[in-house]
């Protein structure tokens, strides 16, 4: 999978789009991010969450469904070690979970920093 690139004490920030479904009826929705180690291509189960995102639910803008943005704020962004990440949400709706497909992120050092 083709990793988000993003700096670290940058915003991160990604779509998460429902693409089926009412996102009304979606009682509980978390998602987080952990680290891969060097070398593996999904982080451990036993991993600790890097970071955990704050979760805004976006209405549909004309092509574009209706959904939510996923954000790690900057000064967390900035206490990440660069690096392989992956992230994921759960949702709870109608009495059953979905958990997201993982996305891939990289955070690069920033030259400026």
């Amino acid at each position: 999978m083709t990793p988000y690139t993003f700096q670290c004490g940058e915003t991160i920030s990604l779509a998460l789009d429902a693409v089926t479904g009412d996102p009304a009826q979606v009682t509980a929705i978390v998602a987080a991010m952990k680290a891969v180690p060097p070398g593996r291509s999904e982080a451990p189960a036993s991993a600790s969450v890097a970071a955990s995102f704050a979760i805004t639910p976006r209405p549909a803008a004309g092509a574009i469904p209706p959904g939510w943005t996923l954000t790690v704020a900057a000064p967390v962004s900035a206490s990440l070690a660069p690096g392989a990440y992956v992230a994921d949400a759960r949702l709870e709706a109608g009495g059953g979970v979905i958990v997201t497909s993982s996305v891939a992120i990289r955070l690069k050092q920033s030259v400026s920093s």
